[in-house]
Order: C-alpha cells, then sequence, then structure tokens
C-alpha cells in the first residue's frame, strides 16, 4: 500500500485551514478556497466552523489551533437561538428559491420552515462542542417526549429515501441519549424497536425500493444514531456487508465516507471475522479512490472530484471551483480515521474518528 501521502496530510490540511480562516471574524472559516458566494461581512458559516473543530480533532491539531478552537467554539455558541436550536439562517435564506423549485418540479411536499435542515444543524453543532468538552447554553428542546410523539416523528420522515429518513432517526436518537428527560431510555428502546420493523432481509432500514447507494446511505445514518445512543446493536451484519462490497459508492465525499463506515461497523458486529480478507483489501481500494479528491498543493479535498461542492443543506454557497473545500475535507479525513482502524494503522497515522 503506498500510504506515504497519507503521513502529509497533518502537515498539509495545516496550512488549507490557514489559508481558509476568516480575517474580520474570529471563529469563522470559509466553505471553499476561493469560490465562495458569500464573505466575512455577512453572519454565516455555522457548518464551516463545526467542520474546522472536527478536523482538527480528527488530526490531532488541537494545540496547534488552541486559539482558533476558542473562536470556533464561541462563534459555534452565538448562532444558538431561545429554543436551543443552533442553526445558521444565511442557509435558510438561500435555499428557499430551491425548495420552491424542487415543489414545482416534483409536486412533493417541502418544508419551507427548514425544520429539518435546522435539526440537523444543531445536532452537529453540539457534536463539535463536544469534542472540546463544550455545551451550549441551552438544551435542544424540539424533540418527541412521549412514544406517541415518536411514533409520529419517524412515520412522518419518507423511508423510501432512507439517507435522509435515516438522519433525523440518527438526531432523534442522539437528542435523547443527551437530554435531561426522565423517560429517555424508554423512548429510545420504543425509537429502536420501530427502526427494527422495517429493516429488510437485505439487512438495510427502508420503505419502497430505493437504491443501493441510498441503502448504505440510510445504514450509515441509522448506524450513527445507535452509535450515539450507545445501542449499536443490529441484525444481518453479514448481508450489509455483502451488498456494500458489491459496490463502489463513490460519486462525492459523502458516499465515500457512508459505505466505509458501514462497512466498519459491521465488520465489528461479525468480530471482525467475516470476509475480513475482502474487507481490508476494499479499504486499501478506498484510500487510492479518497487521494483523487486531494488537492495536495492546496491541502485539502474537494467534496467531488476536481469540484468543490455547490450546495450545503440546498444553499448554493460556492461556484464549485476545481479546489479543496472544508466540508470535503472533513468528510474524507473522517474516512480516513474508520479506514485506518479497520487496517490497524490509525495510531501509526496518528488520527481519530469523532462522535457524530
Amino acid at each position: 500500500m503506498e500510504d506515504r501521502w497519507l503521513y502529509d496530510l497533518k502537515y498539509e490540511i495545516s496550512g488549507f485551514l490557514r489559508k481558509i480562516k476568516g480575517k474580520k471574524r474570529p471563529g469563522f472559516f470559509h466553505y471553499s478556497l476561493s469560490g465562495d458566494y458569500w464573505g466575512e461581512n455577512i453572519k454565516w458559516g455555522l457548518g464551516n466552523s463545526v467542520f474546522f473543530l472536527k478536523i482538527i480533532y480528527t488530526l490531532g491539531l488541537e494545540k496547534e489551533f488552541e486559539k482558533e478552537a476558542r473562536e470556533a467554539v464561541n462563534f459555534i455558541k452565538s448562532f444558538q437561538r431561545k429554543n436551543g436550536e443552533i442553526s445558521d439562517v444565511l442557509v435558510y435564506i438561500v435555499s428557499l428559491p430551491f425548495l420552491l423549485r424542487s415543489l414545482i418540479q416534483t409536486g412533493k411536499k417541502v418544508d419551507f420552515l427548514c425544520r429539518q435542515t435546522r435539526r440537523a444543524e444543531t445536532r452537529q453543532a453540539f457534536c463539535a462542542l463536544g469534542l472540546f468538552g463544550e455545551k451550549p447554553e441551552l438544551e435542544y428542546g424540539e424533540i418527541p417526549k412521549t412514544e406517541k410523539e415518536v411514533k409520529e416523528y419517524l412515520e412522518f420522515l419518507d423511508w423510501e429515501i432512507p439517507w435522509g429518513a435515516g438522519s433525523h432517526f440518527s438526531h432523534l436518537l442522539f437528542f435523547l441519549s443527551n437530554s435531561a428527560l426522565k423517560n429517555k431510555n424508554e423512548l429510545i428502546d420504543y425509537a429502536i424497536r420501530w427502526i427494527a420493523g422495517i429493516q429488510k432481509d437485505d439487512g438495510f432500514w427502508y420503505q419502497g425500493d430505493p437504491g443501493d447507494a441510498q441503502k448504505i446511505n440510510g445504514a450509515m445514518k441509522v448506524i450513527t444514531g445507535l452509535k450515539a445512543a450507545h445501542r449499536l446493536d443490529f441484525e444481518k451484519a453479514e448481508k450489509i456487508i455483502d451488498l456494500c462490497l458489491k459496490n463502489k459508492n463513490d460519486r462525492h465525499a459523502c458516499d465515500n465516507f457512508n459505505i466505509a463506515y458501514v462497512i466498519k461497523y459491521c465488520f465489528e458486529k461479525t468480530d471482525k471475522a467475516y470476509r475480513a480478507d475482502e474487507i481490508k483489501e476494499f479499504m486499501v481500494n478506498r484510500l487510492s479512490i479518497y487521494r483523487q479528491y486531494y488537492h495536495k498543493n492546496e491541502g485539502g479535498f474537494s467534496f467531488k472530484k476536481n469540484k468543490a461542492n455547490r450546495f450545503y443543506y440546498g444553499a448554493l454557497i460556492s461556484r464549485g471551483k476545481n479546489e479543496p473545500d472544508i466540508h470535503g475535507s472533513v468528510m474524507f479525513l473522517w474516512g480516513i480515521s474508520i479506514v485506518a482502524q479497520v487496517l490497524d494503522i490509525d495510531k501509526k497515522l496518528g488520527v481519530k474518528e469523532f462522535l457524530t
């Protein structure tokens, strides 16, 4: 395995982070190297600062970026609202035209209040703060508090698109687990029983007939939820591995990460015994794919091959230049931390997985 490039990441990614660090607003980081539509004069960039904290945690750069980490923590906290959510108003506003277009094109119901986006951003902000021993000022209260409400919450989700639905199952378990509710364990148990009821014979959680990429990406979300609630117990791990090993799943950064994550946790469920050699070969090949997204001269990964990501939660924020972005960088580094564990080189590389 030609892995020399992996050992240069810490130094090169450090350079990339310094290039995208804001010059006027403490704690702010640009999304892409040079193609952002929005600058520092507008208060935005919650997600970028969340990604920054996750990157320096993954690479063990906390000391090198100690001042910037404190500033990012404060910047993230400044987005919190009275109901406890931490979300970016600019993302909400900029996404509205695309939500309207979706309504016109598909005729499906659209969440014009961006409740799900705001919930997702809040969860990611809470996670990033937690990596640095920090808590938001307010607890997030927009969660179900009875079994009836949990049932309604889960049934409302579109399980024919398991990537999206699984994401909000994961958020539910995360917020319940971190809540002060006296009945939270009963609610978590109920949610897990509910999700077990839609697990199919192939091992994945869905309704209808989604494609393999949706199944795999949805499974990643379900597993992160179980992990967040410390209930990492599920059936049919071998069948999930079988389908994953038949797929490349490499359209962009999230695809590339999700399949590695799912295989890793299913592999552990089999006590690292099922198709072990094939899984290790798959992970080595995954690193070769990751390298194709890496911009060595700039020191970061692009979300798509030779192209920075243009959209963040449906909001147009970047021109999509052939350059790295912080979103692609955090996903590929997270993926490297997962792959490195399977290949038993994580300590040698000095990378660690963050809990999300």
